[in-house]
């Protein structure tokens, strides 16, 4: 059974841009992560938020992934977001929306 992480990131003022293109440079390594189904995002650069949907095999895969995003990028965390991400965990339902919902 998979899980859905939801995670939300504040830039700091004019840091948008910054995190915003490294982010898009670091996707590969999350996506490239053992356990990692997929990853989608989203931004307002209105309000300095990014919003990550990322599902996972399990809680211990994402885990595992998140102690070497932090190794890897928590400097740069430190310095463009206001605090550490907010991270909340889900078991994603499968209701069949799949290809075949449109028939």
């Amino acid at each position: 059974m998979s899980v859905t992480m939801h995670c939300t990131l504040k830039s700091k003022d004019g840091c948008f841009d910054e995190f915003y293109n490294l982010a898009q440079e670091e996707l590969a390594f999350t996506r490239g992560s053992e356990g990692c189904v997929s990853i989608q995002t989203s931004s307002s650069k209105q309000t300095n938020t990014f919003k990550f949907i990322e599902i996972w095999e399990n809680e211990d895969s994402f885990n595992r992934y998140f102690e070497k995003r932090v190794e890897r990028s928590g400097a740069d965390f430190e310095r463009l977001l206001v605090g550490p991400p907010e991270i909340e965990c889900f078991v994603t339902d499968d209701w069949g929306y799949g290809e075949d919902w449109k028939a």
